[in-house]
């Protein structure tokens, strides 16, 4: 039938062997999306458009302000002037947060409590999740090798999805020393490449000594933001590493006219760090990071990525702007990308259109407060459903809140 998903037309509907990509034949399990074929090809994407933003502190207090944004700052010549920053510089007094703790989907959700006792109005949308679990189903198709479980259940008839912490800390790899000092890295580039305020509201002592600090990961801005992909409408948060220039006050957009409004999320940016590249397979690699970090920046709408480049003992040595609409096109045309791996931004999407719809048809809307698991095994064709007996993962005054105010 013309228009509709190509998944509610193939075989494994009715359990009919597959063959898999590795070329064994698979049973199809009965709630299962085939990631081979399953896609809505031309989806139309609804620009992403932030509705609010939260912070927690460093104490993981959460706080329904901007307390916790960053503001870029870094200068190549502070870079180059000194032969590269260390970026290991402070490892031994890193402040690392505990993500062994579940914070389920809490902190979106008590911002939407917040959004919606100030606006008195329901925040609509199909499907209510992190950022980071869109980028877990978008890139599935090109990155097979780790399995995942997700929860999700129907409340208030929107769909809400987590991740199953038990799970990934279950089958997480262990990590070296070698890996959490690279780690690291990443989070002291954020250090010295932001500023807690705005340039002309940091003291010159506040801005040169910076890096002297130590460094933590436990404070965090999020974007909260509504956007949508095919006939799925989705309300995303997901973290924001800094601001370009400055983020616009609400006060600034209260005539909602879409040709004068000044969108948060325009001046936000993801900042990264990646070896410096010296040979074809540095290149060809660092094009295959490249993927997360388009996925990651897309979804959310920041529209610049600035990534660090570091030695291979950790000192960084330069930093490049990349637009992430462009980021697709860089790959497709580069000369050092394996035809055989190569990710496609359009079929990724159009995979993630197929996905979403089938979540939001799958899991009955009926059976409210009921969870479902989702499910994807290492190297596997295909993404499975079934429910469970678990307890809903909703935050009790999210669900009290809901449960006392009904809003259309």
């Amino acid at each position: 039938m013309a228009g509709r998903p190509r998944f509610q037309s193939t075989p494994w509907t009715n359990g009919i062997p597959q063959v898999s990509s590795h070329g064994q034949r698979q049973q199809a399990p009965a709630q299962s999306l085939p990631i081979s074929t399953a896609r809505i090809r031309g989806p139309a994407m609804r620009q992403p458009r932030e509705v609010t933003s939260f912070s927690y502190d460093n104490n993981r207090s959460l706080h329904f302000d901007d307390s916790s944004l960053s503001y870029f700052y870094l200068l190549q010549d502070d870079v180059t002037a000194c032969g590269g920053i260390d970026l290991s510089a402070g490892y031994n007094v890193f402040k690392k947060r505990d993500d062994t703790i579940d914070e389920h989907l809490d902190g979106m959700l008590l911002s939407l409590v917040d959004l919606e006792k100030n606006t008195g109005k329901k925040t609509t949308g199909d499907i209510i999740t992190w950022r980071g679990i869109v980028t877990k189903l978008l890139c599935l198709p090109y990155s097979r090798q780790d399995g995942f479980e997700l929860n999700a259940v129907w409340f208030d008839r929107q769909l809400f999805i987590e991740e199953d912490l038990p799970y990934k800390l279950a089958t997480r790899r262990p990590s070296d020393e070698r890996s959490e000092l690279m780690s690291y890295w990443g989070y002291k580039f954020e250090q010295i490449a932001t500023i807690p305020r705005l340039w002309n509201e940091c003291s010159r002592q506040e801005i040169e000594s910076r890096g002297q600090k130590p460094v933590s990961n436990v404070a965090q801005y999020c974007s909260v933001v509504k956007t949508g992909l095919g006939d799925v409408r989705m309300v995303i948060a997901g973290e924001v590493d800094c601001v370009w220039d400055y983020k616009p006050d609400p006060k600034d957009n209260v005539d909602n006219d879409p040709k004068l409004f000044d969108n948060p999320l325009d001046h936000y940016v993801e900042l990264k760090t990646n070896r410096v590249i010296q040979s074809d397979r540095d290149a060809s690699t660092f094009e295959s990071k490249l993927f997360k970090v388009w996925a990651q920046s897309f979804l959310l709408g920041v529209p610049k990525a600035i990534i660090g480049f570091r030695t291979e003992q950790g000192y960084l040595q330069t930093f490049e702007e990349f637009e992430t609409q462009k980021i697709p096109g860089i790959v497709k045309k580069s000369k050092y990308s394996n035809p055989y791996t190569t990710w496609d931004g359009v079929d990724a999407l159009a995979f993630l259109a197929a996905c979403l719809q089938w979540l939001k048809t799958t899991i009955p809307r009926a059976e409210e407060n009921i969870v479902w698991k989702i499910r994807y095994l290492p190297r596997s064709d295909y993404l499975t459903a079934s429910k469970t007996d678990q307890q809903s993962f909703l935050h009790p005054e999210f669900v009290k809140w809901r449960s006392e105010h009904p809003m259309k």
